[in-house]
């Protein structure tokens, strides 16, 4: 028979948007799905509430797993509260917008729970040498991983989790308090129970290994380092509607958070503009948290929606034409478990900068201009390079254009052969 493998998309179905995340649940899971998954019975399941029990998609659910909708949107978390979006402007993430939040996610949970499909789609307890894959960033979901994983595993379903990086715990200064606290009960409870890790990258795999010893396992993970695909498909890519005042630009993509380090280009952009009329900035990405600084400070540049623009939800075809039609693909970040875009842009043959921000330079792979991430002065000298040397910038586009970027397919042959090769939970 086959073996089952139930993995949890709650939060994928829930939101509304793209992010590197979502992009990897959704694609993993369609590799495994197809003849990749041969022997393994792929249920994708859903918690309604923490109370509930896990049931299988209805229809609507699974056509929304299989497509990946556009990002978030370019405005303001703030104004998404009606007359009370003035206050929040003022109290920005840490009070009140993050009060909202958990009120607004207590009401849809209590909604799902109440839904009379949960009784129908319930898929009862899992079949003793079950396998339990969390993917997703699940840490705000229903139920606990505290409460969730030691009760799988008395039921004998072993679990296996994708770790995308650890860094609420080894910079916690980029993230609120409630985030740092359910992450870290989240990371700890998978380091109790778990298996099998899977990381996106060697860096990320390094790091794992270190919060594991900080938190008292003293015996060695078992980690799998899987390559993160980079060739989503789109039949052609669809030209992005820019301001007739845009030149060269450089692209920045990824959600805007202290960490992505956007502020770095704006800087550069700022210093270079006056200098280089043709120059411009094109972000792309939806509003993070503690970023209510930079969301202003972009929203009232004097060249923003003419030099400077900001796209938060955006197709995939679009996105091809950005990275098809960018100068330069910056990614300045102050630290990366990976780094897709990098991917991403390099794939579709832009020249990229990127960081030596944890794992950039091994997405990299060698293909792309490394900067430190505090050095502004040294982003100018080599984005005015590329400006002022035609050939040094046609020579990093053609590097760019010989890289050969992981498939989707060779992510999940990975994770398949990392499922496959799990020892089944012997129950004493």
């Amino acid at each position: 028979l086959p073996r089952q493998v139930l993995v949890e998309v709650t939060d994928t179905i829930s939101i509304g948007y793209t992010t590197g995340i979502q992009r990897v649940v959704r694609e993993i899971i369609q590799g495994l799905r197809g003849p990749i998954g041969q022997g393994l019975q792929i249920v994708p399941v859903l918690k309604p509430s923490a109370k509930g029990s896990y049931r299988s998609l209805t229809e609507e659910e699974q056509t929304r797993l299989e497509v990946h909708p556009p990002g978030g949107r370019a405005g303001r978390r703030a104004d998404n509260f009606g007359f009370l979006s003035p206050l929040v402007r003022v109290l920005g993430d840490r009070s009140l917008v993050i009060w909202t939040r958990v009120q607004v996610g207590k009401f849809l949970r209590k909604r799902r729970e109440l839904h009379p499909v949960n009784a129908s789609l319930a898929i009862g307890t899992p079949q003793p040498g079950s396998i339990f894959l969390d993917l997703e960033g699940s840490w705000y979901d229903p139920e606990p991983r505290s409460e969730l994983l030691p009760r799988l595993h008395a039921d004998g379903v072993s679990s296996m989790v994708l770790v995308h990086d650890v860094m609420p715990i080894v910079h916690p200064e980029w993230f609120d308090p409630r985030h740092i606290a359910v992450f870290e009960s989240w990371i700890q409870s998978h380091i109790q129970w778990s298996t099998r890790f899977l990381t996106n990258s060697e860096c990320t795999a390094r790091d794992l290994r270190s919060v594991a010893l900080k938190f008292g396992r003293t015996e060695e993970l078992d980690v799998v380092v899987i390559p993160l695909g980079a060739d989503y498909q789109v039949t052609s890519s669809v030209p992005v509607a820019l301001p007739e005042q845009v030149g060269r630009f450089l692209l920045v993509v990824g959600t805007l958070e202290p960490r992505k380090n956007q502020k770095l280009v704006l800087d550069a952009f700022d210093q270079l503009s006056e200098e280089f009329p043709d120059l411009s900035l094109v972000l792309v990405g939806k509003e993070g948290w503690m970023v209510d600084s930079l969301v202003a400070r972009i929203r009232s540049h004097p060249e923003f929606e003419r030099r400077v623009c900001w796209f938060g939800g955006i197709e995939d075809a679009e996105l091809s034409w950005l990275y098809e039609n960018a100068f330069l693909s910056i990614n300045p970040s102050l630290y990366e478990g990976l780094g897709v875009p990098v991917l991403e842009a390099l794939a579709h043959g832009c020249a990229t900068v990127a960081s030596t921000g944890g794992a950039l330079p091994e997405a990299g792979a060698g293909f792309t201009e490394l900067i430190d991430p505090a050095d502004v002065a040294g982003l100018v000298a080599l984005i005015r390079l590329h400006l002022t040397n035609p050939d040094h910038h046609r020579a990093m586009k053609d590097k760019a254009s010989m890289y050969r970027p992981p498939s989707w397919s060779e992510t999940a042959e990975v994770v398949a052969t990392a499922v496959r090769t799990l020892p089944a939970l012997v129950l004493r």
